[in-house]
């Protein structure tokens, strides 16, 4: 029964949206055929495509669909008025444009790649049905920027109107997730690994964080690739949008912060002293169990770095005996304190509703290129599948073969956009199936006795109302959509035209044979394995290391973080001996402490010989990485070189004056130790190793 809770028991937000895509349907499909357009159902597809659970989302959507199709439709009118003579040549133009597109959508990771699809598929759905008729291919796209936009007007408007303001609302909810999940892993920073965990009523490990940072790190990032949608359906949200992103990215930043000094702390156990972390615990508590107590939460922290701070000045006469192990533990306690502190004043702010200054919204970090060679590959496997589906159309006179190269435009262009082109193609399949199955009961048994609108309506609205319900729910969302797409290909309600079985059942196999050639070509065309991908972008990860000692914080670690999310972690069983997880946060840490070393190095004024070797460590740790995976010798290696400086650069610091300076010094000391820290925990990923090897704190203390 669980499996059939989305349709026996499906939760209101999700019957919203369903009712929201039963209207937009009902309403699109009556406009369409007032306006007595040529295919009604083009519209419905629309709308099919379209639909989302957030309305802000739509709103974006809509837009990038209208600005797609309408460059398709230059681009088709283009294209029939240099080729029409030859099918050969159009064909091959085809197939060059769509590849272009494909190749274009796989290089970004927001609406700039929906964008790009639609200017590929559409441009084949317009050029394949004018090239019948040549001269239509000016009135074939008119009719299809007429759907499009009748589509996306209408879907924003329903969802806008009995919806709004729930973008806003998912990313309050959101944020106030993610507070409570950094106030639980606030509270596992301290713990004793030695302590039972029914003690801490806490399942995670501090001596191995990564599964539960990744976690943590989903639902940080997700806040930001949330809020950029927010202001499109509640208009209020754009006085307070720049607020709320300088919110997201500090959170994304004290994640990097609790991560680097987690991953240190697990290399020692119960041996060191953590009570500076543990002032922090009241804190940390109150914001796990209600985020927005702000004022209680402020002082908490405010009470915490006051007490961190005092301890440290009543025992200023022992500085040179600390540590640098002590010296992390309290740099990085009153840097959490007093970075978290300003973080739940921000909250406070949102959750007052109080407005920051109105500029020009900065470009998000997702609208970067990603990934060229996946994206080269992926641009190779759908072009070989419409050059097969485009040989098969131009030799071969049967009209299902149209909606096949269509079907198979959208595919192709489609898994540009997603991780797993195959399980794609698989829930391609599985949804053209239920439509089928669907399509042929509203065609057959239900249809012949529509009378009118009304009577139309009651056919299709069950078949749209579960394909919503499916589509509101992750793990079948893909199957859903696929499934209402084809369903509304399949009937075909176009001003009263029904399909005889025959035409149905060529329809249905061209749909099919689309699915198996966009599977196949994507299976053969230069295949990779999961472990394979694994270690591509686990490379790609360690290319943005290399890259990110400069320029933007915000983009290395968004662009870092969200190459974290998309790693394939199933294939990492252990047999290539590399933890996915952990090599990934020991490079985010990396970028992260060696992007502090160089500033606060110049800041404290060490010596030129510190400064030049702070230089050239962060120059070879640059070289070490620009190409994927270094010689774990040479991370072991440099992991000592860096420690050894740590140790150097804070015995300097602590004869600094004034103490500005000294603080200074000793947090360049810090990131140099947490930057040795790093390279340990990367070498440890990569080898499995026993970590004999790894020296951390003292010049005496192995790990």
């Amino acid at each position: 029964m669980n499996r059939l809770a989305w349709l026996l028991a499906p939760s209101a937000e999700n019957l919203s949206f369903a009712i929201r895509c039963c209207i937009s349907v009902a309403l699109v499909l009556y406009l369409a055929f007032w306006l007595q357009l040529d295919n009604a159902y083009w519209a419905f597809i629309n709308v099919a495509i379209l639909i989302q659970p957030l309305p802000g989302f739509l709103v974006v959507r809509a837009f990038s669909r209208l600005l797609g199709t309408f460059v398709a439709g230059i681009v088709s009118i283009t294209l029939i008025a240099l080729f029409a003579q030859s099918y050969t040549l159009f064909c091959t133009s085809l197939v060059l444009w769509v590849g272009l597109m494909v190749f274009c959508a796989s290089l970004f990771r927001n609406n700039m790649s929906y964008g790009f699809v639609l200017a590929g598929y559409v441009t084949m759905i317009v050029g394949v049905r004018a090239m019948s008729d040549p001269s239509t291919v000016f009135s074939v796209a008119v009719a299809r920027t007429a759907e499009t936009a009748l589509a996306a007007v209408v879907a924003a408007f329903v969802s806008v109107l009995l919806a709004p303001g729930i973008t806003a609302r998912k990313y309050r909810a959101a944020r106030i997730d993610a507070l409570k999940a950094m106030g639980a892993q606030f509270r596992r920073i301290d713990r004793n690994p030695e302590a039972s965990d029914a003690q801490h009523g806490d399942p995670g490990d501090p001596n191995t964080p990564h599964p539960e940072l990744h976690e943590l790190v989903n639902k940080t990032l997700a806040l930001e690739q949330t809020r950029q949608y927010a202001r499109y359906d509640e208009p209020a949200f754009a006085e307070y949008d720049r607020l709320a992103r300088r919110l997201d990215y500090e959170l994304l930043s004290l994640v990097s912060a609790m991560a680097s000094l987690q991953v240190y702390l697990g290399k020692f156990g119960d041996r060191i002293d953590r009570t500076p972390l543990q002032r922090l615990d009241e804190a940390a508590a109150l914001l796990e169990k209600d985020p927005n107590d702000t004022s209680s939460i402020k002082l908490a922290f405010s009470k915490a770095y006051n007490a961190v701070l005092m301890n440290a000045r009543a025992d200023r006469q022992n500085d040179r005996k600390r540590s640098l192990v002590d010296w992390v533990i309290i740099t990085r306690a009153l840097d959490l304190a007093n970075r978290m502190r300003a973080a739940v004043i921000k909250h406070g702010l949102l959750l007052a509703e109080k407005k920051s200054a109105r500029n020009t919204p900065r470009r998000t970090e997702f609208a970067t290129t990603v990934s060229l060679r996946e994206s080269l590959r992926t641009t190779a496997r759908a072009a070989t599948a419409i050059a097969v589906g485009a040989a098969i159309w131009a030799t071969h006179d049967e009209p299902a073969l149209s909606g096949m190269m269509v079907l198979l435009a959208v595919l192709t262009t489609l898994f540009a956009l997603g991780d797993d082109p195959a399980g794609g193609a698989k829930g391609f399949g599985i949804g053209g199936l239920c439509a089928g199955v669907a399509a042929f009961i509203a065609n057959f048994a239900l249809l012949p006795a529509v009378n009118g609108f009304v009577m139309l309506m009651v056919v299709l609205m069950p078949f749209v109302f579960v394909a919503s319900l499916a589509m509101a729910t992750p793990q079948w969302a893909l199957i859903g959509r696929i499934s209402l797409v084809q369903f509304a290909l399949l009937v075909n309600p176009a001003n009263g035209a029904r399909q005889d079985f025959v035409s149905f059942a060529e329809a249905f196999m061209g749909a099919e044979l689309a699915v198996v050639l966009a599977l196949a070509a994507f299976a053969i065309i230069l295949p990779v394995t999961p472990r394979d991908l694994l270690r591509e972008r686990l490379a790609g990860m360690f290319g943005e290391l290399a890259k990110g000692f400069t320029g933007s914080r915000e983009r290395f670690e968004t662009r870092v973080y969200d190459r974290l999310l998309r790693l394939p972690v199933a294939a990492d069983q252990g047999r290539t001996h590399v933890s996915a997880r952990q090599a990934a946060f020991s490079a985010v840490n990396m970028g992260i402490e060696a992007r502090s070393l160089r500033v606060l190095t110049t800041r404290a004024e060490f010596d030129p010989e510190i400064q030049q070797a702070v230089h050239d460590e962060l120059a070879e740790l640059e070289r070490m990485f620009a190409h994927g995976y270094p010689p774990v010798k040479d991370v072991f290696a440099m992991q000592t070189r860096t420690n050894a400086l740590a140790r150097q650069m804070l015995t300097q610091a602590l004869s600094f004056t004034p103490r500005l300076r000294l603080r200074h010094g000793v947090r360049a000391a810090v990131a140099a130790e947490l930057v040795a820290a790093a390279l340990a925990d990367y070498g440890l990923a990569r080898e499995n190793a026993d970590g004999t090897a790894i020296r951390l704190g003292e010049a005496d203390r192995v790990v």
